[in-house]
């Protein structure tokens, strides 16, 4: 008689157990599920994603491991960036500027992972407040474009504890080297630079020309290179931090957006907000690898918004302004592996290890 499907199947499982496997693998693998999780989608990954809404106010918090957003937190206004503490249990935001052309001056600073408000911090008379990074357990830095200045703040007594004076208009965003020694500011103003302090002392270094709209910026995990990106421009400037030297110019196309290193320093990822990519860099070799497209995502052209790269150096979250989403990024592969829906105009996005 002749055997069924099933039948040769199971025989050949009997006889063959670790090639029936495999070819049992690719012959079921499943396609791309109803919860926009495409095949070989982190099903590792735990912990939360937090993502900043411009438009809805709010903050949303994601469960990696179920990819759900579990929770929508109301902030006082206009927030565009976030950062988590070194303890993973603490969030900063910056409410930085409503739609209706009203600038704010606090921080909000939220528990993790259940989202309650722990205290808003009133800057008093700075304003914009833009970007911003955790120093140690108390203390954040953020700029305040509105006051073209950097601010040290402690988190527990809302102390302002230094001013560091940019004196250029549009101080976007920054980035503090890992040994707390160099700070660096992007300029949006004029022919775009970036600002270097000596972040013990307050010192401005120097100001460092790179390109038309110089808005995102970041240094190296070692120290040794900061990049940052012109969008008016589409190119993205490599400085030698020995030197202060800009020392290399490449050519990128769509917008680029923000910077962010890989903490293994292999990578320095460039999201770009016209071409709907993810640029990958070789931070070593100091050029492009490739410009990863955006998949799963509702929308003919993506707008690329903030990127945050996980601490095993292959997956990143990336934010689509224009879908109302935050992706998680295949380095390696360049698949877009999930989807979540968050609110309205996602931008800044960060990442705590701890789950709830």
């Amino acid at each position: 008689p002749t055997l069924s499907g099933d039948v040769v199947l199971k025989s050949f499982i009997t006889c063959f157990p670790a090639l029936a496997a495999l070819l049992s693998a690719v012959l079921f693998w499943p396609h791309a599920t109803a919860d926009n999780t495409a095949p070989g989608g982190p099903d590792a990954l735990t912990g939360t994603v937090i993502v900043v809404n411009q438009a809805s106010d709010t903050v949303t918090l994601i469960d990696l491991a179920t990819m759900e957003a579990y929770r929508h937190v109301a902030v006082v206004g206009g927030p565009h960036e976030v950062a988590v503490s070194p303890d993973g249990k603490r969030a900063m935001v910056t409410n930085y500027y409503k739609r209706d052309g009203e600038p704010q001056k606090t921080l909000s600073l939220i528990s993790l992972p259940d989202g309650a408000t722990i205290r808003t911090i009133d800057l008093r008379e700075f304003s914009r407040p833009h970007d911003v990074q955790w120093v140690d357990d108390t203390r954040v830095v953020v700029t305040c474009e509105a006051n073209k200045a950097l601010l040290l703040v402690n988190a527990e007594t809302s102390e302002i504890e230094r001013i560091f004076r940019t004196g250029k208009d549009g101080s976007h965003m920054l980035s503090l080297s890992q040994d707390r020694k160099r700070l660096y500011s992007s300029n949006m103003s004029g022919g775009g630079s970036v600002s270097v302090f000596d972040f013990q002392t307050g010192k401005k270094i120097k100001d460092i020309d790179t390109g038309k709209e110089c808005e995102g910026v970041g240094v190296s995990p070692d120290g040794r290179w900061v990049w940052a990106g012109n969008r008016a421009e589409d190119t993205v400037s490599i400085i030698d931090t020995e030197s202060l030297q800009l020392v290399k110019t490449l050519k990128s196309p769509g917008f680029p957006y923000r910077v962010e290193f890989t903490p293994n320093g292999k990578y320095a990822l460039v999201p770009h907000a016209r071409s709907g990519t993810l640029m990958v860099g070789d931070a070593t070799g100091q050029s492009i690898i490739r410009h990863i497209p955006l998949g799963l995502t509702h929308v003919d052209e993506p707008s690329t918004a903030g990127v945050f790269p996980l601490t095993d150096n292959i997956h990143a979250f990336v934010r689509v302004r224009n879908d109302n989403s935050m992706l998680v990024i295949n380095l390696e592969t360049g698949e877009t592996l999930s989807l979540v829906e968050t609110q309205s105009s996602p931008d800044g996005v960060s990442y705590s290890p701890i789950q709830r």
